[in-house]
């Protein structure tokens, strides 16, 4: 790496890639000892998927082909927008890249992958991404102090036992065999967090656009079954007001509906909301004239509610 390199680092989350690197905790759940508790609970859902296609696309050494795990542009990338691209990739990528993981290419076409894709998803990742994805947004958070703070080198020795950085050269062990080396040469180097390492993430072919998916911190904690905060505990910790309209969130929702139901002032619910929305618990979202106010993915954790 460059120190343009250095300077060009981007962190990003990928749903797509988190889905199809999945596909290795159900393959072989003893390698993912923190997620046996996402294993276990959709066990009962597996039966349902067409694992004609879904085998194909993660190997016995845990490879899968690029095209399925395309480089994420941000920490906001849309799930339908990069099976979108996954439908459009051309044929002899698709075909030279299930050939080069499975030895041998299936009889299948990119619509049946994004098909089966999809049905996964809703059967397996939907009822746990908002969970998944808080706690990848919050490694991302972590980061950024401490590159900032202790620089880059630093933040890139942090992230995993198998990553270690130093006078230029970011070492990846446990990823490929042969191993290999690359030069990033200013084509940017995408960091990502992803929880289906378990030790680090490369892509398959060499010479791909250059991503490195590492474990981020917190997992072990992230399937615990913790019984959410009652009332008088929230009440306490927020205070009464806020805590009521934490609750009352069930849809978004305007000031004035808000005031209304509380029987006080608009600009008292108003002081709360803002408060609410410094500390991360609720955000707006305008529609026409009216602005709305839902919950966050922390709220929504925090309260162990959702929102319609």
């Amino acid at each position: 790496m460059s120190s343009r390199d250095l300077e060009e680092l981007r962190f990003a989350v990928s749903p797509v890639a988190e889905m199809v690197l999945s596909l290795r905790a159900l393959r072989d759940p003893g390698r993912f000892p923190l997620q046996l508790g996402w294993v276990r609970a959709v066990q009962p859902r597996v039966t349902e998927l067409d694992w004609d296609v879904l085998r194909w696309l993660v190997n016995d050494t845990m490879g899968s082909p690029d095209f399925l795990t395309p480089r994420p542009t941000s920490p906001l990338t849309q799930l339908k927008d990069e099976l979108d691209g996954i439908a459009k990739v051309d044929r002899a990528t698709f075909e030279r890249q299930l050939t080069a993981v499975n030895g041998e290419l299936p009889d299948f076409d990119t619509a049946q992958v994004v098909a089966a894709l999809e049905a996964y998803w809703d059967a397996m990742m939907a009822p746990y991404w908002d969970r998944m994805r808080t706690l990848l947004s919050a490694d991302i958070s972590y980061r950024g102090p401490v590159l900032t703070q202790h620089g880059t080198a630093a933040m890139l020795n942090g992230l995993a036992p198998a990553i270690t950085y130093a006078d230029g050269v970011l070492e990846v062990d446990q990823v490929s065999n042969p191993s290999r080396s690359e030069r990033i040469d200013g084509r940017g180097l995408v960091l990502q967090p992803s929880l289906f390492g378990p030790h680090a993430v490369i892509p398959f072919d060499p010479g791909a656009d250059p991503i490195l998916g590492y474990p981020p911190r917190g997992q072990a904690n992230l399937w615990s079954v913790v019984e959410p905060p009652s009332q008088q505990d929230l009440a306490q910790l927020i205070g009464t007001p806020r805590a009521h309209i934490l609750e009352l969130l069930t849809h978004p929702r305007t000031t004035t509906d808000l005031a209304g139901e509380l029987k006080v002032t608009p600009s008292a619910v108003s002081q709360h909301l803002q408060l609410l929305r410094r500390t991360g618990l609720v955000e707006p979202q305008r529609t026409g004239k009216q602005v709305l106010y839902r919950p966050t993915e922390l709220a929504v954790l925090l309260t162990g509610t959702g929102v319609d």
